[in-house]
Protein backbone atom coordinates (compact mmCIF):
# COMPACT_ATOMS: atom_id res chain seq x y z
CA UNK A 1 0.00 0.00 0.00
CA UNK A 2 2.81 2.37 0.87
CA UNK A 3 4.45 1.57 -2.49
CA UNK A 4 1.30 2.53 -4.45
CA UNK A 5 1.03 5.77 -2.51
CA UNK A 6 4.60 6.72 -3.51
CA UNK A 7 3.93 5.94 -7.18
CA UNK A 8 0.78 8.09 -7.27
CA UNK A 9 2.65 10.91 -5.51
CA UNK A 10 5.41 10.95 -8.18
CA UNK A 11 2.83 10.89 -10.98
CA UNK A 12 1.03 13.85 -9.43
CA UNK A 13 4.27 15.82 -9.19
CA UNK A 14 5.15 15.18 -12.87
CA UNK A 15 1.65 16.15 -13.96
CA UNK A 16 1.84 19.44 -12.07
CA UNK A 17 5.23 20.22 -13.69
CA UNK A 18 3.85 19.53 -17.18
CA UNK A 19 0.89 21.86 -16.61
CA UNK A 20 3.19 24.55 -15.30
CA UNK A 21 5.44 24.31 -18.37
CA UNK A 22 2.50 24.49 -20.77
CA UNK A 23 1.34 27.70 -19.08
CA UNK A 24 4.83 29.16 -18.88
CA UNK A 25 5.11 32.02 -21.47
CA UNK A 26 8.89 31.59 -21.50
CA UNK A 27 8.71 27.96 -22.47
CA UNK A 28 10.26 27.79 -26.01
CA UNK A 29 7.97 24.90 -26.85
CA UNK A 30 4.78 26.55 -25.62
CA UNK A 31 2.38 26.29 -28.56
CA UNK A 32 -0.05 29.04 -27.54
CA UNK A 33 1.83 31.91 -26.02
CA UNK A 34 5.13 31.78 -27.91
CA UNK A 35 4.80 33.22 -31.48
CA UNK A 36 8.39 32.26 -32.22
CA UNK A 37 8.05 28.65 -31.10
CA UNK A 38 10.79 26.73 -32.89
CA UNK A 39 8.77 23.60 -32.38
CA UNK A 40 5.78 24.97 -34.23
CA UNK A 41 4.81 22.76 -37.17
CA UNK A 42 3.00 25.59 -38.89
CA UNK A 43 6.17 27.12 -40.25
CA UNK A 44 4.49 29.22 -42.90
CA UNK A 45 2.47 31.10 -40.26
CA UNK A 46 5.38 31.58 -37.87
CA UNK A 47 6.46 35.30 -38.06
CA UNK A 48 9.91 34.38 -36.77
CA UNK A 49 10.45 31.63 -39.33
CA UNK A 50 13.27 32.76 -41.68
CA UNK A 51 11.74 30.58 -44.37
CA UNK A 52 8.31 32.14 -44.12
CA UNK A 53 7.25 33.34 -47.56
CA UNK A 54 5.73 36.58 -46.28
CA UNK A 55 8.99 37.76 -44.77
CA UNK A 56 11.26 36.05 -47.30
CA UNK A 57 13.59 38.72 -48.79
CA UNK A 58 13.88 36.61 -51.94
CA UNK A 59 10.14 36.38 -52.51
CA UNK A 60 9.34 36.54 -56.24
CA UNK A 61 8.30 40.19 -56.39
CA UNK A 62 9.29 43.06 -58.68
CA UNK A 63 11.84 44.47 -56.28
CA UNK A 64 13.51 41.09 -55.74
CA UNK A 65 17.08 41.37 -57.18
CA UNK A 66 16.92 37.65 -57.93
CA UNK A 67 13.67 37.99 -59.85
CA UNK A 68 13.73 36.65 -63.38
CA UNK A 69 11.70 39.63 -64.58
CA UNK A 70 14.82 41.75 -65.14
CA UNK A 71 13.19 44.35 -67.32
CA UNK A 72 10.75 45.33 -64.56
CA UNK A 73 13.40 45.56 -61.84
CA UNK A 74 14.54 49.22 -61.45
CA UNK A 75 17.59 48.09 -59.49
CA UNK A 76 18.75 45.58 -62.09
CA UNK A 77 22.13 46.80 -63.49
CA UNK A 78 21.46 44.80 -66.65
CA UNK A 79 18.12 46.46 -67.42
CA UNK A 80 18.30 47.54 -71.05
CA UNK A 81 16.73 50.96 -70.42
CA UNK A 82 19.57 52.00 -68.12
CA UNK A 83 22.29 50.07 -69.96
CA UNK A 84 25.06 52.59 -70.87
CA UNK A 85 26.19 50.26 -73.63
CA UNK A 86 22.84 50.06 -75.37
CA UNK A 87 23.30 50.89 -79.04
CA UNK A 88 20.94 53.84 -78.87
CA UNK A 89 23.05 55.71 -76.33
CA UNK A 90 26.45 54.14 -77.02
CA UNK A 91 28.92 56.99 -77.76
CA UNK A 92 31.16 54.50 -79.57
CA UNK A 93 28.44 53.25 -81.91
CA UNK A 94 29.64 55.79 -84.50
CA UNK A 95 33.22 55.07 -85.58
CA UNK A 96 35.13 58.41 -85.65
CA UNK A 97 37.64 56.82 -88.07
CA UNK A 98 35.01 55.77 -90.57
CA UNK A 99 36.24 56.59 -94.09
CA UNK A 100 32.80 57.79 -95.15
CA UNK A 101 32.94 60.58 -92.55
CA UNK A 102 36.43 61.84 -93.48
CA UNK A 103 37.27 64.86 -95.61
CA UNK A 104 39.91 63.90 -98.23
CA UNK A 105 42.99 66.10 -98.64
CA UNK A 106 42.88 65.58 -102.44
CA UNK A 107 41.26 63.37 -105.09
CA UNK A 108 42.46 59.77 -105.05
CA UNK A 109 45.96 59.61 -106.62
CA UNK A 110 47.61 56.19 -106.26
CA UNK A 111 46.66 52.58 -105.62
CA UNK A 112 50.13 51.53 -104.47
CA UNK A 113 53.47 52.90 -103.30
CA UNK A 114 55.10 51.67 -106.50
CA UNK A 115 52.76 53.80 -108.61
CA UNK A 116 53.94 56.86 -106.72
CA UNK A 117 57.60 55.79 -107.12
CA UNK A 118 57.20 55.37 -110.89
CA UNK A 119 55.78 58.88 -111.29
CA UNK A 120 58.45 60.30 -109.00
CA UNK A 121 61.26 58.73 -111.04
CA UNK A 122 60.01 60.48 -114.17
CA UNK A 123 59.90 63.80 -112.32
CA UNK A 124 63.40 63.37 -110.87
CA UNK A 125 64.70 62.80 -114.42
CA UNK A 126 62.80 65.69 -116.05
CA UNK A 127 65.19 68.51 -117.01
CA UNK A 128 62.63 70.58 -118.89
CA UNK A 129 59.26 70.58 -117.17
CA UNK A 130 60.42 71.03 -113.57
CA UNK A 131 62.16 74.40 -113.98
CA UNK A 132 63.80 76.89 -116.35
CA UNK A 133 67.43 76.15 -115.37
CA UNK A 134 67.62 73.13 -117.68
CA UNK A 135 68.58 70.71 -114.91
CA UNK A 136 66.83 67.77 -113.32
CA UNK A 137 67.05 66.43 -109.78
CA UNK A 138 69.26 63.59 -111.00
CA UNK A 139 71.58 66.09 -112.68
CA UNK A 140 72.98 66.73 -109.19
CA UNK A 141 72.03 63.52 -107.43
CA UNK A 142 72.90 60.75 -109.88
CA UNK A 143 74.56 57.76 -108.19
CA UNK A 144 73.33 59.07 -104.83
CA UNK A 145 75.59 62.13 -105.03
CA UNK A 146 75.11 65.16 -102.74
CA UNK A 147 72.27 63.58 -100.76
CA UNK A 148 74.40 62.83 -97.67
CA UNK A 149 72.83 59.38 -97.49
CA UNK A 150 75.96 58.06 -95.78
CA UNK A 151 74.96 60.07 -92.70
CA UNK A 152 71.81 57.94 -92.46
CA UNK A 153 69.72 60.90 -91.39
CA UNK A 154 65.94 60.94 -91.45
CA UNK A 155 64.00 64.10 -92.29
CA UNK A 156 63.48 66.55 -90.78
CA UNK A 157 67.12 67.46 -90.16
CA UNK A 158 69.45 70.43 -90.57
CA UNK A 159 70.55 71.07 -94.18
CA UNK A 160 73.57 73.34 -94.61
CA UNK A 161 72.52 74.56 -98.07
CA UNK A 162 69.16 75.68 -96.72
CA UNK A 163 70.55 76.91 -93.40
CA UNK A 164 67.60 75.46 -91.52
CA UNK A 165 65.90 72.30 -90.33
CA UNK A 166 63.51 71.15 -93.04
CA UNK A 167 61.21 68.25 -93.87
CA UNK A 168 61.67 66.21 -97.04
CA UNK A 169 58.80 68.05 -98.76
CA UNK A 170 60.34 71.40 -97.86
CA UNK A 171 63.73 70.27 -99.20
CA UNK A 172 62.15 69.24 -102.51
CA UNK A 173 60.43 72.61 -102.87
CA UNK A 174 63.65 74.45 -101.96
CA UNK A 175 65.49 72.69 -104.79
CA UNK A 176 62.66 73.38 -107.25
CA UNK A 177 62.70 77.10 -106.40
CA UNK A 178 66.47 77.60 -106.31
CA UNK A 179 68.80 75.36 -108.34
CA UNK A 180 66.06 74.37 -110.81
CA UNK A 181 64.34 77.79 -111.02
CA UNK A 182 60.89 76.22 -110.96
CA UNK A 183 57.76 76.48 -108.84
CA UNK A 184 56.88 74.93 -105.52
CA UNK A 185 54.60 71.92 -105.49
CA UNK A 186 51.38 72.17 -103.48
CA UNK A 187 51.78 70.35 -100.14
CA UNK A 188 48.94 67.88 -100.75
CA UNK A 189 49.56 67.35 -104.44
CA UNK A 190 50.16 63.92 -105.97
CA UNK A 191 53.33 65.33 -107.59
CA UNK A 192 54.94 66.16 -104.24
CA UNK A 193 53.93 62.75 -102.90
CA UNK A 194 55.53 61.11 -105.95
CA UNK A 195 58.79 63.07 -105.54
CA UNK A 196 58.99 62.05 -101.87
CA UNK A 197 58.14 58.42 -102.68
CA UNK A 198 60.98 58.20 -105.22
CA UNK A 199 63.44 59.71 -102.70
CA UNK A 200 62.46 57.02 -100.19
CA UNK A 201 62.89 54.23 -102.76
CA UNK A 202 66.20 55.74 -103.91
CA UNK A 203 67.47 55.95 -100.31
CA UNK A 204 66.37 52.38 -99.54
CA UNK A 205 68.33 51.21 -102.60
CA UNK A 206 71.43 53.01 -101.29
CA UNK A 207 71.08 51.57 -97.79
CA UNK A 208 70.62 48.04 -99.16
CA UNK A 209 73.83 48.41 -101.18
CA UNK A 210 75.84 49.81 -98.25
CA UNK A 211 74.83 47.57 -95.36
CA UNK A 212 77.48 47.28 -92.69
Amino acid sequence: MRYLTLVFSFLAIFAMQGMAEAANPCNPCSMKANPCNPCSMKKMANPCNPCGMKANPCAMKKMNPCSMKKMANPCNPCAMKANPCSMGANPCSMNPCSASANTPIRPHAFNSFQEAVDLGKKMWSDDEGMGTAGVACLSCHADFDLLNLEKRQNFPHYVKMVGDVVTLDQMINYCLLNPMKGKQLEKNSKELTAMAAYYRAYRMKYLAAHRK
